[in-house]
């Protein structure tokens, strides 16, 4: 493992993330919605990662899969791109978008608790110090009407991420290099959202050239390279830092809501702000363990 590599992978997934609403809203002017956004970011996402494949000398054999990788990519494909941003976009309908974050964000703490008394892990002081921190400027966010329902699908939506972190970590996925683990993934997950767009009624075609273009950037940075990234930090830093360091994502949002929608900024904000990246730095400054320096596994960037 390499903390250090898995560190900043995260914080890189965190920051894309964390960019999307602001494309995810233009979008939307142009005649898109939530539902069609998810399939079409995924879709599109496909030729950038064969690409990718076919640049580093992939062959037709190379892209072939075991029966049992593909069932275990079929469960995670199910999982975060699928169930948890259905989850969470239903939230939505029910309550604010701030309150929905931030139950959302209860996923770092659901990671560490499984690692814990699931997988008997030893968690670090430092990791249970940053938690703590990050989890108390998330709450800084939560606003809003409450509603059952609502509350309900964004809880939900942290629970299926969580298991989606996890996931990753513990069913031996991460010996399939990303960018391969990622393209199997978002035909899954494309596969999953045409069903759900077309039962649904949501599915639509009628984006301009500008939607279609903000939705395809919206495909290379998030599907293409964010959940790509997240696979890296997971297999190097292991579930709960890339959990730790993925609530970078809301501060993302806050500030580019600052600096391009004109958004007010409050004293609330900034402390939340504060106190996440207070977290961050906590785990990104803590010294490695004998055991974190081992050598780097094959699979990873810039290996076949």
């Amino acid at each position: 493992m390499n903390r250090k590599k898995g560190i900043f992978f995260g914080v890189l997934a965190g920051i894309i993330y964390g960019s999307t609403p602001i494309l995810a809203k233009l979008t939307y002017l142009e005649g898109s919605n939530t539902m069609a956004l998810t399939l079409y970011r995924n879709m599109l996402s496909v030729p950038f990662i064969f690409a990718m494949l076919k640049y580093k000398g992939y062959k037709k054999n190379d892209f072939k899969i075991t029966s049992v990788e593909c069932k275990k990519v079929a469960i995670l494909a199910s999982l975060g791109p699928t169930m948890t941003a259905l989850t969470l976009y239903g939230a939505y309908n029910y309550i604010s978008v701030g309150m929905s974050t931030t139950i959302h964000y209860i996923y770092p703490v659901l990671v560490t608790a499984a690692c814990i008394l699931l997988f008997k892990e030893k968690i670090s002081a430092e990791k249970i110090v940053a938690l703590i921190l990050s989890t108390a400027g998330i709450m800084l966010f939560f606003e809003g009407s409450f509603n059952t329902t609502g509350v309900l699908l964004a809880l939900i939506s942290g629970i299926l991420y969580a298991t989606h972190i996890l996931y990753i970590d513990k069913s031996g996925l991460n010996d399939i290099y990303p960018f391969k683990l990622n393209f199997y993934l978002t035909i899954f997950a494309s596969t999953y959202l045409f069903i759900a767009s077309a039962v649904s009624g949501s599915l639509t075609f009628s984006l301009t050239l500008k939607g279609w273009l903000y939705t395809a950037l919206i495909a290379f940075f998030v599907s293409f390279l964010a959940n790509t990234f997240i696979f890296i930090s997971v297999k190097n830093a292991g579930p709960t830092i890339t959990s730790i360091v993925g609530m970078l994502e809301p501060i993302t949002s806050v500030v580019l809501g600052i600096l391009i929608l004109k958004e007010p900024v409050s004293y609330k904000n900034i402390a939340a702000c504060i106190l996440i990246l207070a977290g961050v730095l906590v785990v990104t400054l803590a010294k490695d363990k004998p055991a974190d320096k081992t050598v780097s596994e094959p699979n990873q960037v810039g290996d076949n």
